[in-house]
């Protein structure tokens, strides 16, 4: 598995560089992060003449990984198709029905292997999923997709862009997009089903711990993913309260709710929805909740040492790794730069060989969630 990291200075630039980097077979996928930075409807069909005929998906990303983060980058993988067999279905748009365009684009994705849904094999199988970040249906694509296949492991990251834009700037680097057939793709999912030769596994990495402090939604607006009351009070004032009572100090801002999410239960387990947004009385989270849900709130537990210790046990458990295909939370990354320690999260990233990028969700299961880690491993083939 071949890795690139270049500068993005201009769509043709990218292209070519990855391309001279990876030089990749007819049979292979490139799955490409791209800053956004620059314009995705001139990057997509950039990346299919250069990389041409290898197929080529990927997404816009806000903060690449590649060994170390990095910024106006572009990184990317080569699958090689004699080693990893890939099939790829696209969902289009998503808000005709997300949940139906999720399965859907899982069983095109088992076509191209030439097989069923229900022909998925835990053991050999694996999907990877990306989707527009900032579609409000992206929760339902990611229940779609899990549903349609739910023996297999499930991997993948919410395409991001950049957050604060010169004035005059090109509306469409607002936008998260995805990299399919040489377009740009908005209101969109993919899903990659991968058939890899040798061992892999699929990682979750959380490392926020509850409090004993919950708060219930009494009015939202998921469509648009923002809670206006909690407990009865203004979302910003009652999540202020419970904040300091958690053990936050300091202005309440973005910076600060990245140290203390909230948290969904399902089955028992907590799954992270992070706060993206502080806005008058409103918190805008990373993905919707409902009224009437029970939320608890989080604290920070010890981010590198719990991103080290799952990296570390699957390569202890696989042997040597052919790569590592990441989804960083940015609600991670915020927490990282306050704490000072994006260093030493560099450090561990960089111990292994990783390609990804900071998302704005990751679908873990049939999830989308938060201020997580999402990553899958492939082991070497000769291991």
């Amino acid at each position: 598995m071949r890795r690139a990291s270049v500068a993005a200075h201009a769509p043709r630039q990218v292209a070519r560089e990855l391309a001279d980097a990876l030089a990749p077979a007819p049979d292979a996928l490139v799955i490409a992060f791209v800053s956004s930075r620059l314009d995705p409807d001139e990057v997509a069909p950039a990346l299919r003449e250069a990389l041409a005929p290898a197929r080529v998906v990927g997404c816009t990303s806000y903060g690449e990984i590649a060994g170390a983060v990095t910024q106006g980058t572009a990184v990317a993988m080569l699958v090689d198709g004699r080693r990893v067999r890939a099939g790829v279905g696209l969902a289009a748009p998503l808000s005709h029905g997300p949940l139906q365009a999720g399965r859907a684009a899982l069983v095109a994705a088992a076509h191209d292997l030439e097989l069923t849904a229900e022909e998925l094999d835990p053991a050999r199988h694996v999907a990877i999923t990306l989707v527009d970040g900032r579609s409000p249906m992206a929760e339902g694509f990611c229940l779609g997709t899990a549903a349609a296949a739910p023996r297999i492991g499930f991997v993948g990251g919410a395409a991001s862009a950049t957050l604060d834009l010169p004035r005059g700037e090109p509306t469409a680097l607002r936008t998260a997009a995805l990299f399919h057939d040489g377009r740009a793709w908005r209101d969109a999912g993919l899903v990659l089903v991968l058939a890899p030769q040798a061992s892999f596994e699929v990682i979750t990495s959380e490392h926020m711990i509850p409090t004993p402090l919950r708060v219930v939604v009494t009015r939202a607006d998921p469509a648009r993913r923002l809670v206006l009351e909690l407990d009865g009070y203004p979302a910003v004032r009652r999540y202020a309260e419970v904040v300091r009572a958690a053990g936050g100090s300091g202005p309440l801002d973005t910076d600060l709710a990245a140290r203390f999410p909230f948290a969904i239960y399902v089955g028992g387990r907590p799954y992270v929805r992070s706060v993206s947004a502080v806005a008058g009385d409103a918190l805008g989270l990373a993905a919707a909740v409902d009224e009437g849900a029970v939320l608890r709130i989080m604290r920070p537990g010890d981010l590198v040492a719990q991103t080290r210790g799952a990296l570390a046990g699957a390569a202890a458990r696989l042997g040597p790794l052919d790569a590592v295909l990441a989804f960083s939370c940015l609600g991670r990354h915020r927490e990282a730069v306050g704490l000072g320690a994006t260093g030493a999260l560099d450090d561990v990233y960089a111990s292994l060989p990783m390609v990804g990028f900071h998302s704005f969700g990751e679908q873990a299961g049939p999830l989308l969630v938060n201020h997580t880690l999402a990553a899958l491993a492939l082991g070497a083939a000769d291991a």
